[in-house]
């Protein structure tokens, strides 16, 4: 422990009489050696040590020492306090005048230097608050490092930060030794509820309407007695929580430093908070928002693609109960195909609702195996219309490895890309699967000759509900096939793009591990 924090912890004016008692001791040998003008040169350094060590009294009271001991022990009559001689009289006055000028000015220099250290110190700890308050997202994580900062910093024997949550204070982080946690949670709760301090003295040069107003424990809570300060986190708004600082056990409690210094963090930790709470509920907004355009989109979508097709069948079933039993059985036959076909889309927008739904709520889970791509290809072919069949082009090699996938699952990711190429491409035009091995993953590819995807739509046409740009060209949907195909790539640990095809076109590619691989 360095020299001046003893005397700071003790008191400057023993350590300044034995100081001058010490020097007196070691010189009374060579009384008879030295002159009183040679003495006193020895209790000027004494002098200055005292002011720099203890301050501007503990020196006064040194050189005022020095000068009794002086005439009591080196300047004739010995052992009177008197002295005969008029130099011997100029030359102590001379060395208390001084004496007392050199500890007063080391002394208010050490003070400048002892306030400069706290200054410094003061800046330093709000500094690494403020640069910490900027990119911390976690509350816990950054109340931990405040409660930790005051401890190592103030010397503090405990801290803890209390937020509010649903109208009472909880403990967000605490640092230091642990005390009577009843005792300090009912001063907390009370602080936040009050907006009133406990145990903060008064703090000079602060603000008025930075300095919260204080109270003492037993006014808090009843029969309570407790030696922490306890500051509300007052922010702009409202109450965000209560920091608590214990000082250290046997010490006379914070100095005025501290305590502002205590009253700047209280005050940047409830900005954090209150960024924190405000943060949370503009999410939350955004995600209600977000909700809503969902359920807008869905209910339009739905409302839509279900009803228009039950209306074309509700249509065409009244137009064969009117006619009866004269109806042309060519003409029956030609309207209930059409009320199949309708039934069959609706089918299938109720499935890709079901589908998605199942797939999101972590309910349709893959249960991946090794399978031949040609295989899937099959089933996939054989869910379209026999007219399609002569559209689709195949271009693999023989020796393509399997790939390990949910068969059911990644034949309708294959499904919907072959589905969604042929309605987008033109008359005849012809639709490409192929398939490749780079690396340790297979990739399948779905070309076609349409209109394309606008880079600015190549991450958005996976999105649910969305429609692109050159959806006009096509026949309606609900927006989910891609959707569909890109929740079911991710869950079998495959990858999904668009890439653009010259001269006009876009190819949706699909990567999955090879068989026999593990993920």
């Amino acid at each position: 422990m360095k020299w001046s924090r003893l005397v700071t912890y003790g008191s400057g004016h023993p350590f300044a009489l034995a100081a001058v008692a010490l020097v007196t001791l070691a010189l009374m040998p060579f009384r008879a050696l030295l002159t009183p003008d040679q003495t006193v040169l020895f209790y000027i350094p004494v002098v200055a040590v005292v002011a720099r060590l203890g301050g501007v009294l503990p020196s006064v009271l040194s050189a005022l020492a020095a000068f009794a001991a002086l005439i009591f022990f080196f300047v004739p009559p010995i052992h009177v306090f008197a002295v005969s001689s008029l130099r011997d009289w100029l030359t102590l006055v001379v060395f208390l005048f001084v004496a007392l000028v050199s500890g007063q000015q080391t002394g208010r220099m050490r003070q400048r230097e002892k306030l400069a250290v706290a200054r410094q110190r003061d800046l330093a700890l709000l500094n690494r608050l403020s640069s910490r308050l900027v990119s911390e997202e976690s509350t816990a994580s950054m109340a931990a490092f405040m409660a930790a900062e005051i401890v190592a910093v103030l010397g503090a024997s405990r801290c803890a930060v209390y937020t509010l949550e649903r109208g009472r204070s909880v403990l967000l982080a605490d640092a230091g030794a642990k005390g009577d946690a009843v005792t300090e949670s009912a001063l907390a709760d009370w602080v936040v509820r009050n907006n009133r301090a406990v145990g903060l003295p008064e703090v000079p040069d602060l603000p008025t309407d930075e300095r919260p107003v204080s109270v003492g424990a037993a006014e808090a809570v009843d029969g309570v007695t407790a030696d922490a300060v306890y500051l509300p986190l007052q922010a702009a708004e409202d109450v965000e929580g209560a920091l608590c600082a214990r000082p250290l056990a046997g010490s006379v409690g914070f100095g005025v430093d501290e305590l502002r210094l205590l009253v700047a963090v209280a005050n940047l930790a409830a900005a954090f908070l209150e960024r924190q709470r405000l943060e949370q509920a503009a999410s939350q907004t955004i995600a209600l928002h977000e909700s809503d355009r969902l359920k807008s989109t869905l209910i339009s979508s739905v409302s839509h693609e279900l009803k228009t097709p039950l209306a074309a069948v509700t249509a065409r079933v009244t137009g064969l109960l009117e006619e009866g039993v004269s109806a042309d059985p060519t003409r029956v036959r030609t309207e209930l195909l059409e009320v199949e076909a309708d039934l069959g889309r609706l089918n299938a927008s109720i499935g890709d609702l079901l589908d998605l739904s199942r797939l999101e709520s972590d309910a349709w889970r893959p249960r991946p195996d090794d399978y031949d791509l040609s295989e899937i290809l099959g089933t996939v072919m054989s869910r379209l219309p026999s007219a399609q069949h002569g559209r689709v082009v195949f271009d693999m090699p023989r020796d393509l490895p399997q790939i390990r996938v949910d068969f059911a699952q990644w034949a309708r990711v294959l499904h919907n890309l072959v589905e969604n190429a042929l309605a987008y491409s033109s008359g005849d035009a012809p639709v490409r699967v192929t398939a490749k091995l780079i690396a340790d993953s297979v990739v399948m590819c779905v070309e076609d000759e349409g209109p394309g995807v606008l880079d600015e739509e190549k991450q958005r046409v996976f999105e649910k509900f969305y429609r692109g740009a050159a959806s006009g060209s096509a026949p309606s949907g609900t927006g989910l096939g891609l959707a569909i195909a890109r929740e079911i790539v991710r869950s079998n640990g495959g990858r999904i793009w668009v890439e653009d095809v010259v001269p006009t076109g876009a190819r949706f590619a699909v990567s999955v591990l090879a068989g026999g691989r593990e993920r």
